[in-house]
């Protein structure tokens, strides 16, 4: 994104910020080291910017879609912070691609040269090498009033670069812990097998990754971005300094979260910590007021990034599709129990006293929740066997193309003596048969597919699958995933073994194979 200098603009309602003198001296360098092409970039004074990445969330496109976020770990060590559950997580955004929503979040931790650009009071201190560094020693409380003095500066100066959710503009502010978890596991970049790893995959081990331990960190900030990012292009998300959450810190009561609402959620760990106690999981309480100096907490190891938010209800038109949502939501949710939901009708139109009229709505509406809950869990396993049998599909045009090869080693090969050609047809004859039970796996899958409840959308799941593999640069499983649909509009007395192992052989191997 190309720079621009901004005047001060004031918008009726805002607090007017003061004047910044421009400061020339914001190289390239401390703006992005690392630059992308799909990089989003917003202005801040003095000449100054920061760099966001876009992260990719599945949704069906409706105003009340989101999906279940696994967060934690399975072992019961400090299970009481950090044991495995679910969140629920959506992002605020459209985007070109069908299938998938997004939110934008900080690609580096918030320096302390982009730190003194906004709260500086109308001076602008220069901007150097030394600057770009983790702002730390900043309490939950400076990281609010940063977010807040830049939003008001974006929506004044630069509010045609902020992101819009229908007809509302985006804001800045702390990411939630769910917000967090799935961009720094790698979201919608990584395999499902991937995301539930303590760490994104990081192959050339994780001392390449994160910025911490006595050999790199030296028990201090660095300059961020010295280490490999995460897949999805994000830098320091473990190590450096520890990221403040904009929620609140809850126990873990065995697989959620408990009732009470505690201190700052600090996340990531930070440079004092030994790189290999360090994962995604890891979550830190820390009180928001220090104890000795009776002011809000300040740690040298603590600092923040920051995402790009919006309204949940961008204009009245997305109320009114919320409330449409909403409806058609709780209507399937009726038609799953509607046995029940009669029998519950009944016996209130048999009774005349309040209590337990009430009680009988309770557990109404409490229906209703545990069969969108349901409904929400088999539309999660529709997508799993759309991933599965894409996978199949794969799998059994890799068992194909090599008996095909087998077969004309056979033919061609006359140099081979009678042992050989015995070992090869063995070898065809083993293939085969895994072959036929694939075949016969991926022909169950599609019949569960096709039986799934009308309620769910199934065009829908297979987009949001395709732009999955499409991201994650698996073009030719996005091909299976889409030869699997097509399957799926043929007549059912045509899903047989000899018709799925012809279509399937018909697919050359530009198409078949990863490009990679």
């Amino acid at each position: 994104m190309k720079l621009i200098i901004y005047g001060l603009a004031i918008i009726g309602g805002l607090t007017s910020l003061p004047a910044f003198a421009a400061d020339p001296s914001w190289t390239k360098n401390l703006i992005d080291p690392h630059p992308l092409p799909d990089d989003f970039t917003l202005p801040m004074p003095c000449g100054g910017a920061m760099v966001f990445r876009a992260i990719e969330v599945p949704s069906e496109g409706g105003v009340l879609d989101d999906i279940p976020v696994q967060m934690g770990q399975t072992s019961a060590d400090q299970g009481y912070s950090n044991y495995i559950h679910q969140s629920p997580l959506s992002a605020p955004f459209s985007s070109s691609k069908t299938g998938v929503k997004v939110y934008y979040i900080g690609k580096y931790d918030v320096t302390r040269n982009q730190y003194d650009a906004i709260m500086n009071n109308g001076t602008c201190p220069k901007a150097d090498q030394a600057g770009q560094k983790a702002m730390n020693n900043v309490s939950w409380f400076d990281a609010q009033d940063f977010s807040k003095k830049w939003s008001i500066w974006l929506l004044q100066n630069a509010k045609k670069d902020l992101p819009k959710r229908d007809t509302s503009y985006g804001f800045i502010r702390l990411p939630t812990e769910s917000e967090w978890y799935y961009a720094a596991q790698g979201g919608n970049k990584v395999s499902n097998t991937e995301f539930l790893e303590p760490t994104w995959p990081m192959p050339e081990g994780i001392e390449q990754y994160v910025m911490a331990g006595s050999e790199l960190a030296n028990g201090q900030v660095q300059t961020v971005g010295a280490m490999k990012p995460n897949p999805l292009g994000l830098y320091d998300m473990l190590g450096e300094v520890g990221q403040m959450m904009q929620d609140y810190y809850h126990l873990n009561r065995v697989g959620r979260l408990h009732g009470q609402t505690g201190g700052i959620v600090v996340k990531g760990g930070n440079y004092n910590f030994n790189p290999s106690d360090l994962n995604t999981a890891l979550r830190e309480e820390i009180p928001l007021y220090d104890a000795n100096s009776n002011q809000p907490t300040k740690l040298a190891t603590m600092g923040f990034r920051v995402v790009i938010a919006a309204p949940s209800l961008g204009s009245l038109q997305e109320t009114n599709q919320a409330q449409s949502q909403f409806a058609e939501l709780l209507q399937k949710s009726e038609n799953i129990s509607s046995d029940t939901h009669q029998l519950i009708n009944n016996l209130k139109n048999q009774t005349t006293d309040a209590t337990t009229k009430a009680g009988l709505d309770r557990i109404g509406a409490q229906l209703d929740s545990d069969a969108r809950a349901r409904n929400d869990a088999q539309t999660a396993t529709m997508r799993a066997q759309i991933e599965a049998s894409a996978a199949l599909a794969m799998n059994i045009w890799e068992h194909q193309h090599t008996i095909q090869i087998l077969e004309q080693s056979l033919s061609t090969l006359k140099m081979l003596n009678e042992k050989q050609k015995s070992g090869i047809t063995a070898n065809i004859t083993n293939h085969k048969k895994i072959m036929k039970n694939s075949v016969e796996g991926y022909l169950d899958l599609i019949r569960q597919i096709a039986d799934a409840s009308s309620t769910i959308d199934k065009t829908k799941q297979f987009s949001m699958v395709i732009t999955a593999f499409k991201t994650r640069q698996l073009d030719n499983l996005a091909f299976f995933a889409d030869q699997t649909q097509n399957l799926l509009s043929t007549p059912k007395k045509q899903w047989t073994v000899d018709y799925v192992t012809k279509q399937i052989s018909a697919i050359p191997a530009a198409q078949a194979r990863d490009k990679e």
